[in-house]
């Protein structure tokens, strides 16, 4: 457990409004709020806030990596966040692997002496595993004071068991062990926002009301108990992996995995932290279409082309996409020989969408049209293990919760070969492909369509093996964009098309369970125009990670509250609050369907479910 608390602090500075990345209606500041009270959820873009009362805030914050933060209606604006989170630990709260920080002496063959008081967790990209002098000894034997960036092993009778990079510059020992001191405290900091946990207390919240509606953070402080320390994110662990090597740009190289090769210009870091990438979209992939490519995805990862002799690059319109910060793969074949060569910029996203077409091409012989080929390139790019919730840039998130109209099915599903387009072309594959395959109403559809499309099977189309229930996906996919945004789950919004509906006759009832953790869920009672039915709803659920319950009337804005919708020939009625107790006078003919009102893209944290009862209403 932790011994003290963790402290959040995060410190906004103000620029003008106008440098929004859109050129609508200017936005203001309308007033500045102080909060105080408990965390309830966390998440790249921000924070929901729970204050004193019990009213949830939610509260957007710019991510360290970003260059703006997103508002509610998907516009970009640029709104910097100074982030700091700070935190002291024991001893015991160690874990084998972390990365940790101290001043320690050590001699040339690895001997320490004296005893260890401070000492900092790293993350993020903080400092380089080695062994840096800072006081130097003379003498054999002699100890020198030295900064140690090294992986946390073990405690062992008081002593502190490290490891150190073999090539620290320092001494051939790997294993370094030093007497700790019997108040030795561990201290924390990071900048990365989603360290903090849900149930940690808002000691002082500073934010701006935008003329939007959007509350956008100036400054947060924020105590984290034991419970409440958010894991190390996906690149934070690779950054700790491969801490110990040099993030320094190197001249062009060879740098290979089991299924990639290429010559690159990248700091060792990041070309290892690219291949682990890359090879663990490998495996999805291969699990995934149940095949592995028949060789390597060869090519060129380039930081900077002046550094790069004339004439190894060869490709004039590979070298043009470097240029422009993006990137092609070139696939041929000779006989049964498949080839795949990148030419890429070094932006790790970009990499990944080339190299899924090349493994694509280099396991099935084509990537399909470009419809399928770009959609899946895109989510070779976002793809990561166990994680279902969309995680799309913040530009790509923006365009499509913005852009008007949405284009429909058969404009983006376009049969065979046509040009790529630019990236909101890519954006609209993604979400089609995305859809499909997270979807279980199509699923298990999309898996065999892909392959037989990258297969180039005769006779096989999107039309031909979703026309019979083209109405259906028409339906969900434009339910999917106009609720779509990061951390929305395809499959807890599926549209429940096989459940049984029926009209209620005098004094039958009809009972349901509605599940917090799910979209639209199917009541089974068919509405008539102009009657009137009771509804009624049992039991408590969870609409966040801090644990607290609601019953159907949900909170005091409305959240976790028990609302309807009348779906009619591929139609719903505007969602009707319903809550405990509801006299509802039907508006037209029509299923209803039920669901825990919640944003859409926060479904997955939500628990419990509600026995919700339906009736005609008794004549009097």
């Amino acid at each position: 457990m932790l011994r003290n608390t963790l402290i959040f602090i995060c410190a906004v500075l103000l620029t003008p409004l106008a440098s929004m990345t859109s050129a609508s209606a200017q936005i203001t500041v309308k007033k500045t709020l102080s909060i105080t009270g408990t965390v309830e959820s966390v998440s790249a873009a921000g924070l929901v806030v729970k204050d004193d009362s019990g009213k949830a805030h939610t509260v957007r914050v710019q991510p360290v990596d970003q260059e703006n933060v997103a508002l509610a209606d998907g516009r970009l604006l640029r709104f910097p966040a100074e982030i700091q989170v700070i935190g002291n630990y024991t001893i015991d709260d160690l874990k084998a692997g972390q990365t940790i920080q101290f001043q320690g002496q050590v001699n040339r063959v690895g001997r320490t002496a004296g005893e260890i008081q401070n000492i900092s967790l790293v993350s993020g990209a903080e400092a380089s595993s080695g062994i840096r002098v800072i006081e130097e000894a003379s003498g054999t034997g002699a100890f020198f004071t030295c900064e140690i960036v090294c992986q946390f092993t073990r405690v062992s009778n008081g002593r502190l068991l490290v490891q150190v990079p073999a090539n620290n510059g320092f001494t051939r020992k790997q294993v370094l062990s030093f007497q700790l001191a019997d108040d030795a405290t561990v201290s924390f900091q990071s900048n990365d926002i989603r360290r903090a946990a849900a149930g940690s207390k808002v000691v002082r919240l500073e934010a701006a009301r935008l003329n939007t509606g959007d509350l956008v953070a100036k400054a947060v402080e924020i105590e984290i108990g034991g419970e409440t320390t958010a894991r190390a994110s996906v690149d934070d662990k690779l950054l700790a992996r491969y801490r110990h090597l040099s993030d320094e740009p190197q001249p062009p190289r060879l740098v290979r995995s089991s299924h990639f090769a290429f010559m690159t210009d990248v700091s060792d870091r990041q070309a290892r932290i690219i291949l682990d990438k890359l090879e663990t979209m490998a495996g999805l992939l291969t699990k995934y279409f149940g095949r592995a490519p028949t060789g390597v995805v060869e090519g060129f990862v380039v930081r900077d082309l002046s550094g790069w002799p004339n004439g190894l690059l060869k490709e004039p319109a590979g070298i043009a996409k470097i240029e422009s910060g993006a990137g092609i793969c070139f696939n041929s074949s000779l006989g049964s020989q498949r080839r795949a060569v990148l030419y890429s910029c070094d932006d790790h996203g970009v990499v990944q969408h080339e190299c899924t077409h090349g493994f694509c091409y280099l396991a099935f012989g084509s990537t399909g049209p470009t419809w399928l080929s770009e959609g899946v390139a895109e989510m070779g790019q976002y793809w990561k293990a166990d994680q279902l919730a969309v995680n799309v840039s913040p530009t790509v998130m923006s365009y499509l919760q913005r852009a008007e109209p949405k284009k429909k099915l058969l404009e983006i599903a376009v049969p065979g070969r046509v040009d790529a387009g630019t990236w909101q072309d890519y954006a609209w594959r993604w979400a089609l492909c995305h859809l499909l395959a997270n979807n279980p109403n199509y699923a298990d559809r999309f898996k065999p369509l892909a392959i037989a499309l990258m297969e180039k099977r005769e006779g096989v189309s999107f039309a031909a093996v979703y026309g019979p229930v083209a109405q259906q996906i028409a339906f969900e996919y434009d339910l999917f964009l106009n609720t779509l945004d990061n951390g929305y789950r395809a499959d807890l919004c599926a549209w429940q098309w096989n459940e049984r509906f029926a009209a209620l006759q005098g004094s039958r009832r009809m009972q349901k369970k509605i599940a917090a953790a799910y979209g639209w869920q199917a009541s089974g009672v068919t509405l008539e125009k102009a009657v009137s039915y009771d509804i009624a709803s049992v039991g408590t659920w969870k609409i966040a990670q801090d644990g607290s319950e609601y019953d159907a009337d949900g909170d005091s804005d409305g959240r976790g509250k028990l609302v309807g919708v009348i779906f009619d020939d591929f139609q719903l009625s505007d969602p009707i609050p319903i809550g405990k107790l509801k006299r509802l006078e039907a508006v037209s003919d029509g299923q209803l369907y039920l669901r825990c009102q919640d944003d859409w893209n926060k479904l997955a944290d939500n628990e419990g479910e509600l026995t919700v009862h339906v009736r005609r209403t008794p004549e009097s």
